[in-house]
This record gives C-alpha cells, sequence and structure tokens, in this order.
C-alpha cells in the first residue's frame, strides 16, 4: 500500500496562523497550502528512469542558499548557475559517522519512542540477519498496521501513529525509524521531496516527502515505508533525528525550490 505524501511539517506553520483564530487547520485547508508546494518537473520521470540515475539541476528562487545533504544516494554539485543533485544507489560521497552521531541516532526522542514497550513489541515482528533483511520486513510491518485514516493535520509520534494506525508520511517515518531504533539500528529521518505522476489534481511534480536511512555498518540506506521503496526520485532536503526542529526549513525551502533539469544517467559500458 502507498500512502498519500504530504508531510506534516508544514502544519506547525498552518496551525501557528489558525490558532490565532481558535480553530485548527483542516484538510482542506492545508491541501490548499500544500498545492503551493508542489515542484514542477521538466519532464514526466519513467519508472524506468527512477529505478537507476537521475541528474537534476536546480534552484532557488529567491537566489538563497541551502545545505544540500551529501548522503551515499544523493552526491551534491555546486555549479555557476544552479546545484548540480545526482539520486544514484551508491554515488554519494558522504563520510562515516562518528561514534557519537551513531549514539544519537539509536537513542529515542518525544517523537521516535524506540524504548517503548508497545514500540519494542511491536518491532519483535521483523526477523532476519542484515540490516537490510530488518528493515525491509520492519517497512512491511509499517505497512500491514497503518491502514487508518490520511491526516494532513497532525505530526503524530510513533507511539501516537501505532494507536492511531493512521497519519501521512510522517507518521510511516517515525514509526519506521523507532522500530529499527528498538531493534539496534541508527535511522535517521529525511525530509524531502517525491515524484508523483498525479498529486491533489497535478500531473508531474515533486511532493514534500518523509523517509528513513538507516546504518548498516557501512553506510546510510534508504527506506521508504510510505510508498514502499526508495527509487532516483526522491531528492533530500534536510536530515534529522525524527523531531519537528531537526528538520526545520525544509518547507520553506521547498516553497522556493525549482527544478530546472533532470536527465537519466546512462552508466558506461
Amino acid at each position: 500500500m502507498t500512502r498519500h505524501i504530504a508531510p506534516a511539517l508544514l502544519v506547525g506553520l498552518i496551525a501557528a496562523t489558525h490558532a490565532q483564530a481558535g480553530d485548527p487547520p483542516t484538510n482542506a485547508q492545508i491541501e490548499q497550502q500544500l498545492r503551493t508546494l508542489l515542484v514542477g518537473s521538466p519532464y514526466r520521470i519513467t519508472d524506468a528512469a527512477r529505478a537507476g540515475t537521475i541528474r537534476y539541476r536546480v534552484q532557488l528562487r529567491d537566489g538563497t542558499d541551502w545545505s544540500w545533504p551529501e548522503t551515499a544516494e544523493q552526491h551534491v554539485e555546486r555549479r555557476a548557475d544552479a546545484i548540480e543533485l545526482t539520486i544514484c544507489s551508491a554515488c554519494g560521497r558522504e563520510t562515516a559517522p562518528s561514534a557519537d552521531e551513531l549514539d544519537h541516532y539509536l537513542e529515542p526522542n518525544s517523537w521516535v519512542q524506540s524504548r517503548d514497550r508497545r514500540v519494542v513489541a511491536f518491532a519483535r515482528n521483523a526477523k532476519g540477519l542484515s540490516v537490510d533483511a530488518r528493515m525491509s520486513a520492519l517497512v512491511l510491518e509499517v505497512q500491514k498496521h497503518m491502514t487508518g485514516v490520511i491526516d494532513f493535520a497532525s505530526y503524530q509520534s510513533a507511539t501516537q501513529a501505532l494507536d492511531s494506525r493512521g497519519g501521512d508520511c510522517t507518521e510511516f517515518a517515525v514509526l519506521l525509524a523507532a522500530a529499527a531504533r528498538a531493534r539496534g539500528i541508527p535511522t535517521r529521518v529525511v525530509a524531502g521531496i517525491s515524484y508523483a505522476s498525479r498529486f491533489l489534481d497535478r500531473k508531474h511534480a515533486f511532493v514534500p516527502h518523509m523517509w528513513v536511512q538507516a546504518w548498516d555498518g557501512a553506510r546510510w540506506t534508504s527506506y521508504d515505508a510510505a510508498l514502499g521503496h526508495f527509487d532516483a526520485a526522491h531528492i533530500a532536503i534536510a536530515i534529522g533525528d525524527g523531531s519537528p526542529d531537526s528538520l526545520r526549513g525544509t518547507m520553506a525551502t521547498i516553497a522556493r525550490l525549482r527544478i530546472v533539469d533532470a536527465a537519466s544517467v546512462v552508466a558506461a559500458m
């Protein structure tokens, strides 16, 4: 099952506005705001291209800068007129994390409650010898569990997601991150954009999205419980520990983002 991709990171901004009037934002109001955050794709991106490597040229409309994350799956090059982002399976040049960083991404927080007994019990269902096997099993467990109402109007924690069984990609990500940490796997939560052939009646656009990266002992690897898999149509904008504060600035950057070009990269024979 896939889930509409619209992280509740922007809800804090919308809720603050409506709180002054005493009313929480409705899903319809949030959807209206989301339409302003859709980033047009210069081309239709095929499934074959998404399964390979794609190179994007991006700009921020107001000329400001952003600290684009370099990961194992995203290589960043600064050009004179644009930022070049290559999304791939293993072309990034991210340095290995320190022991302190790994400890940080293994610890629980208010949103990723990996030591909660309910999260621990939920995570036990995932079997496998390798990190990839356990993460793939956890993705399936999250998908089987999260069958409730799609709700854009909150940023639920992992335990709240367990109870409600609903939400959007935000809840899929924090629950997956918490379950992985409960199994001893350091995880990061990524906020960015992902391609959708159709979303909110708009064709061929990139939509705000969240997914998870797990440390396998050699590199950080992405897992996307909301969409089912990671591919070259995922662009990382910020990486954090799952708390909203760690991903601050993502939505403002998406609102200014323009994808100038996108090209499938064919490996040399």
